[in-house]
C-alpha cells in the first residue's frame, strides 16, 4: 500500500482527495501547514505528496525545495489554482513531478499519481542499470564437459524456478557469482534486477546502510536519502557474495529481513516492503563458521534451503583445456591480438598445474599470456618462469633449473602459487608488471575500473601499482 501525503490548508478538499485515493488502495495522510508537511516528509516516508502551493507560514515553493533537500527522488504534484500556473510551472523547475489546476476531477488526480509512480519506477529501474553497467562483470557462458559440473548445472536448473533461497559453496574463483547469475537468467525474475554485493569488501560500519539504505540525518555525512541493495534488487534477486565475511552485529537484521520479506532505513521510523530471491555465496565451508560461533545458526538454516557446491578446478582436469581455449578467444577481441593457439608445451604446463585461483586465476592468466604472445602462447609467455623458491610454499618443490617456476610439470596437480597479476611477488619481472598495467590502461582509454577488472585485480591495487611505477 502506497503512502500518499496532501499538504494543503482546505480540510474539506483533502477529505475529498484522501476518500478518492483510499477506494484506489492507497494509503493518506493529511498535513495543514508546510511545516508539519515537512515533519511528515521525514517521519512518515510518503511515496508521494500532493502539495497546495498557497499555504499559511511556509509557501508551497519553500516547502518543495525543503522537500528536494531531503529526498530528492521523491515525486511531488504541486496543486494549484488557475491565476498561479506561472508559479506552478516553476515548480516543476524545482523538481516538481507536475501539477493540477483545482477544481478537478477524481480520475484526472488518478491518472495523474499513477504517470508519477510509472516515471519513479522507471527512474529507478534506470538507476539499477547504470549501477550494473558500471559493476559489470564480463559474462562468460558456463563452460565445462566434466561431469562434477554437469551435476551443479542441473541442481542450478532445478532451483532456478523456484523462490528457495541457494547458498553455493566452493573455493575463490570457482565462478560462484556466474552461477548466480545462470540461475537469476533461468528464473521468473530475469527481466529484473540482478543485484550482486561482496559482503567481505564491505566496512563493517557501512554493511547496514548498503543493504538497507539509510534516511536523510540519519548519521553525519547523510545528506540524502538513500535506498539499499535490497530496494534496488526489487523484484528480482540479490547476490550476497562472502556471506561469511558478514559482521555478528548484522547478521539477525538480515535473519529478520529474509523471515519478513521487510527491511527498515537506518534512522527510518517505518518498515519497508521488498520482494527479491536471495542468492548467497561463500568460499568457505558456513558450516564451520557456525561451529567456530561467527555465523548464527539459524541464519545459516535460512540461507541453506538450497545447497550448491562447485567443486575446484583441480578436481575436473578436462576442463582446463577446454576453457583455456575459450579465454583465449575472448582475450583476442578484449587486446585485439590475433593469437591461434597455445603450444603443446604451454598446454602440458597449464594443465599440470593445481590451480589454486581457479577458473579467476586461469583466465587472467591466459590473458596475459595472450597480451604477450603474437601467434601462439608458449611456455614462457606464463607468468613469471623464475619465481625464487622463497616465494612458493614448502610443500611445492621446485626443480633446479627449472624453467617453467611455479607452473612446472614437477608442480602437477599442486596448488602452489605462481605471479597471476593480482598475487605476483615483489621478486618477479617488475617491467613485465609495469607494461601489463599500462597497455590495460590504454586499452581502456585509462579507465581505472575496467583496467583493474581487465587485470583481475581491485581499483585499490592497481592505484597502489601505478604509483609504484610511476604510471
Amino acid at each position: 500500500m502506497k503512502r500518499i501525503l496532501i499538504i494543503d490548508d482546505e480540510k474539506d478538499l483533502c477529505q475529498a482527495i484522501a476518500n478518492v485515493l483510499k477506494n484506489e488502495g492507497y494509503e493518506v495522510i493529511a498535513s495543514g501547514t508546510g511545516e508539519e508537511g515537512i515533519k511528515e516528509v521525514e517521519n512518515s516516508r510518503p511515496e508521494l505528496v500532493l502539495l497546495d502551493l498557497r499555504l499559511p507560514g511556509l509557501s508551497g515553493m519553500e516547502v518543495l525545495k525543503e522537500i528536494k533537500k531531503h529526498d530528492v527522488d521523491l515525486p511531488v504534484i504541486i496543486l494549484t489554482g488557475f491565476g498561479d500556473i506561472k508559479s506552478a510551472v516553476e515548480s516543476i523547475k524545482l523538481g516538481a513531478f507536475n501539477y493540477i489546476t483545482k477544481p478537478f476531477i477524481n480520475d484526472e488526480i488518478v491518472l495523474m499519481i499513477r504517470k508519477a509512480f510509472q516515471e519513479k519506477n522507471l527512474n529507478r529501474e534506470v538507476e539499477i542499470l547504470r549501477q550494473q553497467l558500471e559493476d559489470k562483470l564480463e559474462f562468460v557462458e558456463i563452460i565445462s564437459k566434466s561431469e562434477k559440473m554437469k551435476d551443479v548445472m542441473q541442481l542450478a536448473d532445478k532451483v532456478a524456478p523456484t523462490n528457495l533461497t541457494a547458498l553455493i559453496q566452493g573455493e575463490s574463483g570457482t565462478g560462484k557469482e556466474l552461477l548466480a547469475r545462470y540461475i537469476h537468467l533461468s528464473s521468473l525474475r530475469k527481466a529484473k534486477p540482478f543485484i550482486a554485493i561482496d559482503c567481505g569488501s564491505l566496512p563493517e560500519e557501512l554493511v547496514e546502510s548498503e543493504l538497507f539504505g539509510f534516511e536523510k540525518g540519519a548519521f553525519t555525512g547523510a545528506d540524502r536519502k538513500k535506498l539499499g541493495q535490497f530496494e534496488l534488487a526489487h523484484g528480482g534477486t540479490l547476490f550476497l557474495d562472502e556471506i561469511g565475511n558478514l559482521p555478528v552485529n548484522t547478521q539477525p537484521k538480515l535473519l529478520r529481513a529474509l523471515q519478513e520479506m521487510e527491511i527498515q532505513h537506518l534512522g527510518g521510523k517505518h518498515p519497508v516492503k521488498v520482494d527479491i530471491r536471495i542468492i548467497a555465496a561463500s568460499n568457505i565451508p558456513i558450516e564451520e563458521a557456525v561451529r567456530k560461533g561467527t555465523f548464527r545458526d539459524d541464519l545459516f538454516h535460512r540461507l541453506n534451503e538450497f545447497s550448491i557446491y562447485i567443486p575446484p578446478l583441480r578436481e575436473r582436469i578436462e576442463d582446463i583445456s577446454l576453457l583455456a581455449g575459450v579465454f583465449m578467444k575472448n582475450a583476442n577481441m578484449e587486446l585485439s591480438k590475433q593469437v591461434k593457439k597455445i603450444s603443446n608445451d604451454a598446454m602440458d604446463i597449464i594443465t599440470g598445474y593445481g590451480w589454486p585461483g581457479n577458473t579467476r586465476e586461469l583466465k587472467n592468466t591466459i590473458t596475459r599470456a595472450v597480451l604477450l604472445a603474437d601467434y601462439v602462447i608458449l611456455p614462457e609467455h606464463l607468468p613469471n618462469n623464475n619465481i625464487p623458491q622463497s616465494t612458493l610454499p614448502p610443500n611445492v618443490p621446485v626443480k633446479t633449473g627449472t624453467r617453467h617456476g611455479g607452473l612446472s610439470p614437477e608442480n602437477k596437480g599442486k596448488t602452489g602459487k605462481f605471479t597471476s597479476l593480482k598475487k605476483i611477488s615483489k621478486n618477479a619481472a617488475q617491467p613485465v608488471e609495469k607494461d601489463l598495467i599500462a597497455k590495460a590502461l590504454r586499452k581502456v582509454k585509462n579507465r581505472k575500473n575496467e583496467a583493474a577488472k581487465l587485470l583481475g585485480i581491485s581499483r585499490k591495487t592497481l592505484y597502489n601499482k601505478m604509483k609504484e611505477y610511476g604510471i
